[in-house]
């Protein structure tokens, strides 16, 4: 049986020393690389040819998201795995979106570990199963909320990070996007919501259930 190829990308190579560790255990799996920077992986990649790819979101001037895109244009056939410290919806859905197979944390077990590759090989998408719910739940959320006003995926999680006092910089950095975007979709929030005010957009997001 052909082992499955696992290329690691964090900018922590101590973390990913211990997860090659993990790995290395499995019969079925070689970790045939690690990079910890995105322009590096992107070079490394070319060559080795995983299967999988094991990478964090933060890290330096590109990012995991960054590094997903590139992946999903370049080399589509291989399976993006995040392992990452955020357990929020916002960054679950913004890398599934862009093409992550797997969203893992890096408490993850060894066995949830190798389950996870073996899902993404098998074509499917596997999210931690502590996490899972909370995919779910906000995925749902932003499914309805869309039929009844119109309002997209990126726009929501605008609302949400407004309504918990961020700024349009710390909101582009969060969801890796430029402020001129930012910018952009706060007026099409504005102009969608009706909302006159961040008290007003509040109370919007609370008669919709957008946030708790």
């Amino acid at each position: 049986m052909e082992k499955v190829k696992v290329f690691l990308v964090d900018d922590h190579d101590i973390l990913m020393d211990g997860i090659e560790a993990i790995l290395k255990d499995a019969d079925d799996i070689v970790v045939v690389g690690k990079a910890n920077s995105v322009e590096m992986a992107e070079q490394y990649i070319k060559v080795k040819q995983p299967d999988v790819v094991l990478t964090d979101i933060s890290m330096g001037k590109k990012s995991g998201l960054d590094l997903t895109k590139f992946l999903q244009h370049h080399y589509p056939k291989i399976k993006v795995v995040i392992l990452s410290m955020h357990d929020d919806y916002f960054n679950m859905s913004t890398l599934i979106k862009a093409g992550a197979s797997g969203y893992l944390l890096k408490n993850v077990k060894n066995e949830e570990l190798h389950k996870a590759i073996a899902k993404v090989m098998n074509n499917e998408t596997y999210i931690q199963q502590s996490i899972a719910s909370k995919f779910v739940n906000g995925y749902v959320k932003d499914s309805q909320t869309e039929k009844i006003n119109n309002l997209s995926p990126r726009e929501i999680e605008i609302i949400r990070l407004i309504v918990a006092e961020n700024t349009t910089i710390e909101i582009s950095k969060r969801l890796f996007i430029s402020e001129h975007t930012v910018e952009t979709h706060r007026k099409n929030i504005w102009r969608k919501t009706g909302a006159k005010s961040i008290i007003g957009l509040i109370n919007y997001a609370k008669e919709h259930q957008l946030i708790g």
